[in-house]
């Protein structure tokens, strides 16, 4: 549901840990649910645990949680 409130695929995300694609979806999840930063990284193979944190909170710091994208998928995996 994240992953299609945020118009993104799966099956064709980048393989680059830090992709964009991925450090979007991992924000969304982990400010919407309770996923773990383990799970996260098994799931969309982000590399470590502490990686996610890093890439996600660089991406709060500059402004991605802010745009009106992000809070629109924001709120159709919220309700």
């Amino acid at each position: 549901q994240a992953a299609v409130a945020l118009k993104l695929s799966l099956a064709s995300l980048p393989a680059a840990k830090s992709a964009t694609d991925k450090v979007r979806l991992a924000a969304l999840l982990k400010h919407a649910t309770s996923v773990s930063n383990v799970w996260l990284t098994q799931r969309l193979q982000m590399g470590k645990a502490s990686s996610v944190s890093q890439f996600v909170g660089r991406f709060r710091r500059g402004g991605g949680t802010e745009t009106r994208d992000f809070k629109s998928a924001l709120s159709r995996v919220a309700t």
